[in-house]
């Protein structure tokens, strides 16, 4: 290890890390049960058209929320990276990049969302194309969406399996919380795999659920606690 003492710029890190990662469960949840994804009827090309078109203000707040998450992606990464500098530089590094490339992912993916809005608003396509068509083509592009999420969940995982080695090396929140992130990134990247390979596998897709409440636990420790002077051994 480096260092031992945490310095000032770490402990500010940290608690900027807690408070992000708080904000980006927020609007996760947000864009899942009450923005985007809330308007995405399971195998009903149709009925989604018709959610959508309804509602179009929530489907656009559904992308600012998404946004948002994305750009804190990258200052969460940021603040990771400031905290965990001293106990592995080039580990944090890395992790960083695979953040960075999530986020890019995440990003380009959100094209899909307005693709979906221009067929269903932009009176160009309803004149080329068939209400029926024009369902199954915006269900194409959720569905390219839903794909490159995927992608973007693999390099997620392997950026936080880093990060969570790197808490768990440091002693700086409790070895046993940093495990516990450690074993639900490697269910996340895991289950990820498994999705892509098999996508009609019987687990389905609750493989991030354990990810989902690390993310809380560690952000409110954070952000209530920071983080601790580890002990030398």
């Amino acid at each position: 290890m480096a260092s031992i003492a945490i310095d000032r710029s770490q402990r500010i890190a940290a608690r900027v890390a807690g408070f992000l990662y708080l904000l980006l469960m927020a609007c996760g949840v947000f864009g899942e049960y009450n923005g985007r994804g809330s308007l995405i009827a399971d195998n009903d090309p149709a009925k989604t058209a018709t959610l959508i078109t309804h509602h179009l203000l929530l489907f656009r707040l559904g992308i600012i929320s998404d946004l948002t998450a994305f750009a804190g992606d990258i200052a969460m990464a940021v603040a990771l990276y400031v905290l965990l500098r001293p106990i592995g530089k080039h580990l944090a590094l890395l992790a960083t990049f695979w953040r960075v490339a999530e986020v890019a992912v995440l990003g380009v993916i959100t094209l899909n969302s307005f693709t979906m809005l221009l067929l269903l608003t932009d009176p160009r396509y309803a004149a080329v194309f068939s209400s029926q068509q024009l369902q199954h083509l915006v269900w194409l592009f959720n569905d390219t969406h839903d794909a490159g999420y995927n992608i973007g969940l693999i390099f997620l995982s392997l950026g936080c399996i880093v990060y969570s080695w790197l808490f768990f090396k440091s002693r700086y929140v409790p070895r046993l919380l940093a495990g516990f992130g450690l074993l639900a990134y490697v269910v996340m990247l895991v289950g990820t795999i498994v999705a892509i390979l098999w996508p009609d596998n019987p687990v389905g897709g609750n493989f991030d659920t354990p990810a989902g409440l690390y993310e809380i636990i560690i952000g409110f420790w954070l952000l209530l606690r920071g983080v601790r002077e580890p002990q030398k051994p």
